[in-house]
């Protein structure tokens, strides 16, 4: 019988980081509190809990890893707001900082959680921040908050357990 490993949904006696593009703040300061809501119903302790702004979605990647970098966190929270005009613009900002931000989920040591929205219209946008569609800053700071614990049940685990060798399928 396979055994089942899953994150908890608790923030206590951990360390967060939102680092948030200041672009369409009208949008982003809606998920930042979404986030923070997340945050505080599972317990995380708010002096543990940091934001850092930048100039917009572009840079969130860069930023993001510089956070990770410094080793205080043990989640770090992605949020933005890319709304498309009439130009290719959208479509470069929206790659990049998607790009980014998922590689270093990828190569990270601690959780990096996605929550750039990327919306046709204004609407779509206000909708995702808050209104019809729930708000995509809670669910981000959500996901942070799983994976950190799931995270460190398998720092854990590995502390605990020497390596062992499986058998390799052939």
């Amino acid at each position: 019988m396979s055994k089942t490993h899953e994150g908890q949904l608790s923030a206590a006696g951990r360390r967060f980081a939102l680092v948030v593009s200041r672009f369409n703040d009208f949008i982003v300061d809606k998920l930042v509190d979404g986030a923070l809501d997340a945050l505080r119903r599972t317990g995380a302790d708010a002096e543990a809990v940091e934001i850092f702004r930048c100039p917009g979605a572009m840079e969130l990647p860069g930023l993001a890893r510089r956070v990770v970098a410094s080793g205080r966190f043990d989640g770090v929270i992605c949020l933005g707001a890319v709304i498309r005009g009439a130009t290719p613009h959208f479509d470069l900002v929206v790659g990049e900082a998607t790009r980014g931000i998922g590689a270093l989920g990828a190569e990270a040591k601690v959780a990096v959680a996605f929550g750039v929205l990327a919306c046709d219209t204004i609407e779509q946008a206000v909708e995702r921040a808050g209104t019809k569609a729930g708000n995509r800053g809670f669910d981000a700071a959500m996901v942070a908050i799983e994976m950190a614990d799931l995270y460190a049940q398998l720092d854990d685990a590995a502390a605990r357990a020497p390596a062992q060798d499986l058998p390799r399928r052939k």
